[in-house]
């Protein structure tokens, strides 16, 4: 079964994102593509004086306001970049300094569109769940575009943070191998330790691109 994020069901995200909004608001840490390019992986994070550049997803996210367009594969493609290039898609995908000198080499892709659904390629390695890079693309692209009514990946296995290698003649799982880019610093096993989610803060701690003072934070609609 291809996963889908639905309009209607885009009200989980939303809540998803209020408990993020309410960790920040308590004091809480914030629980904050182009092709790949090859990076060596240093031990440490990038320094917090990286200079990202805001744009109108990160300015989404804070005050949850966008223009509406009509749905064609160009405008979808416009979404994509808006996220790509914002300082939050600089921390996820892999076309940026910030996150391919720490292994991160994801990238979204739009694939085509089936008349109201728009089928999107997701490669590479995430420090994010995938699930989590699908649910933010589609938040944003049905933002821009109501008339979107589902954002499905081209094959379900997409969404999979663990690839199986399997036996081809008895079918024993032979390995399960981790789809997501390495965990650089340990707070990812951190965080899921302590029973937080990772993915409400990102890869990188306050200071760091979109989260230093003065940055955008986590806060879409």
């Amino acid at each position: 079964t291809v996963c889908s994020y639905k309009p209607r069901a885009l009200l989980t995200f939303a809540c998803y994102f209020a408990v993020s909004t309410l960790l920040l608001s308590s004091g809480a840490h914030a629980f904050v593509p182009r092709p790949p390019t090859t990076h060596t992986h240093p031990s440490s994070p990038p320094p917090a004086n990286t200079i990202l550049h805001a744009n109108m997803y990160d300015d989404w996210r804070s005050d949850g306001v966008v223009p509406q367009m009509h749905l064609d594969e160009d405008n979808v493609q416009q979404c994509l970049d808006e996220l790509i290039e914002s300082d939050y898609g600089q921390q996820m995908f892999g076309h940026s300094d910030l996150a391919a000198g720490v292994g991160i080499t994801g990238q979204v892709e739009l694939v085509e569109l089936h008349g109201p659904e728009v089928i999107l390629r997701l490669s590479g390695a995430f420090w994010h769940r995938r699930e989590t890079v699908l649910g933010r693309a589609a938040m944003y692209i049905n933002a821009h575009i109501p008339e979107v009514l589902e954002v499905n990946v081209e094959d379900p296995s997409e969404l999979e943070d663990v690839e199986l290698i399997v036996d081809e003649d008895t079918g024993e799982v032979l390995e399960e191998r981790s789809k997501q880019s390495p965990d650089f610093n340990g707070d990812r096993a951190t965080m899921t330790y302590q029973g937080a989610d990772p993915d409400m803060r990102g890869p990188f701690p306050q200071g760091v691109g979109g989260l230093r003072p003065g940055g955008s934070m986590i806060n879409p609609v």
